[in-house]
């Protein structure tokens, strides 16, 4: 074999193998970035629930204004707080707030200047019993919410812990069709009460007295800290 011959076997040869190499660096680039694409976390927001899918007995609520606003109401958490959209309990008692889920009356249509009249609620104790602070007994002995927050757009979950403002304080809301919000009723009870079973969650409706529009409500799971 000449000379010339065995150079260009060995240049072919460099050029084989260099082709090698770069495939098989490029395999291995390709490789690297799919395991971090599939190894990177995917980022995931906070969840806002439908009214239709929070659990438990609905109530229509209706603000008893120039015009009639009606809501529909569903319980969704019940705890003890000692402060409440900028309010107090008193030092002898504690804030049994209830959180409730709040949409249009219809489906098909928003509400426009939503919001709670603390006149229009109460809690009702079973067998009679009476736990309401002074501060919340209107003057026919009804035990009515003080403080209630405005109606928010609040992710799952997070009502506890939102920075909350009054009602009074932040006015009426437009609920657009179809939407679900969330608002707090704080009913203050002497620490000296002692709650049993179930109470009664009322609110002014159409057509029915508010004695005879509501819903069941459980005491708080965790006891007051």
């Amino acid at each position: 074999m000449s000379a010339r011959s065995i150079a260009a076997l060995a240049a072919a040869l460099l050029l084989t193998l260099t082709g090698c190499a770069d495939s098989g660096g490029a395999d291995t680039d390709s490789g690297e970035s799919t395991s971090q694409e599939e190894s990177s976390p995917s980022t995931s927001g906070p969840t806002y629930t439908a009214f239709a899918d929070f659990p438990g007995e609905e109530l229509l609520y209706v603000e008893q204004g120039v015009v009639p606003v009606g809501l529909r109401l569903k319980a969704v958490d019940t705890v003890w707080q000692t402060e409440l959209a900028g309010q107090i309990a008193d030092a002898d008692a504690h804030y049994l707030v209830v959180y409730v889920a709040v949409t249009g009356e219809a489906d098909d249509r928003g509400v426009a200047d939503a919001w709670f009249n603390y006149f229009d609620f109460e809690l009702v104790f079973p067998a009679g019993g009476d736990a309401c602070a002074a501060a919340n007994v209107d003057a026919y002995g009804n035990c009515t919410p003080n403080p209630v927050t405005s109606i928010e757009s609040v992710a799952d979950g997070e009502w506890r812990d939102h920075m909350w403002g009054s009602a009074d304080a932040f006015g009426r809301v437009d609920l657009p069709a179809g939407a679900t919000m969330i608002g707090g009723l704080a009913f203050q009870i002497p620490d000296a009460a002692e709650l049993s079973g179930d109470m009664e969650f009322c609110a002014s409706g159409r057509d029915v007295t508010r004695e005879d529009n509501c819903i069941t409500v459980p005491a708080p799971a965790e006891p007051w800290g």
